[in-house]
């Protein structure tokens, strides 16, 4: 058999036997710098390292892109992105999105400031009770239309940093976010001295619920991922990589 024919009879058999390379699959996460929660910085973000674990198991990638709140839900509604985490869970957004079982339980508290160091609580049975004072937000966060229903005097910014300034400037009252982000956020925002002077009211928000991955139900076989996402995160807690990855991010375990 001359060189010509041997060279094409080989291609052939490789052809014929080669077995074919499926490209791995890649899920687009919206997200927003939520310490320590998720960051910009991966070694510092739990629920990227959380992530990392869980995307050989399901044998895909996921890409992170950081967006305001507010887009952050408009991709997941596009479905340009599969999911955006984290989101906490309200009857408006069920009835428009699926949720991942719990990635981490959190309360959330309002946060108060004073410039005097007194610590006053403000007792309030329904939000209702809060109307008298200036409340701060974040664009796009499940309370909106919580404080909306309760006429609640609400001015929105796009961050915490921003609020927390607000709050420390006496430009507003109230603030609340999930209780570890914040003690985190105002411990890097202000010097020791001016720390002491922030506190949390007694009565939560938002007492030991849920932070999630947020999907959309238009997206391509969303059910099959999401239920192998949750079969993901159940070996990761039950194997004890979950704890360790708390323990590393300074958390607490809470499931």
């Amino acid at each position: 058999m001359k060189l010509l024919g041997k060279i094409l009879l080989y291609a052939v058999f490789c052809a014929l036997f080669a077995a074919p390379v499926r490209a791995q699959q890649t899920l687009v996460i919206a997200t927003n710098h939520y310490p320590p929660y998720v960051t910009a910085n991966d070694e510092n973000s739990f629920l990227i390292d959380l992530f990392d674990e869980i995307g050989p198991k399901m044998d895909v990638r996921f890409e992170f892109r950081f967006y305001p709140w507010k887009r952050c839900e408009q991709e997941v509604s596009n479905t340009t992105a599969w999911g955006a985490i984290p989101y906490r869970k309200t009857p408006e957004r069920q009835k428009a999105f699926l949720f991942s079982d719990a990635l981490y339980l959190a309360d959330s508290h309002f946060f108060a400031y004073r410039a005097d160091g007194q610590k006053p609580d403000i007792a309030f049975d329904s939000l209702a009770d809060l109307r008298p004072y200036r409340i701060g937000g974040i664009q796009g966060y499940y309370y909106e239309p919580w404080f909306k229903d309760a006429g609640l005097d609400v001015e929105y910014a796009h961050s915490e940093e921003q609020n927390f300034r607000r709050l420390q400037l006496g430009r507003i009252d109230l603030f609340s976010t999930a209780t570890t982000l914040g003690w985190y956020m105002i411990e890097n925002l202000f010097p020791p001295e001016e720390v002491a002077k922030f506190y949390t009211l007694k009565k939560p928000l938002v007492q030991g619920e849920g932070l999630f991955l947020m999907t959309s139900k238009d997206y391509p076989q969303t059910h099959i991922l999401l239920e192998k996402f949750n079969k993901a995160l159940a070996t990761i807690k039950a194997d004890g990589t979950y704890a360790r990855l708390v323990h590393k991010h300074g958390l607490v375990l809470t499931f």
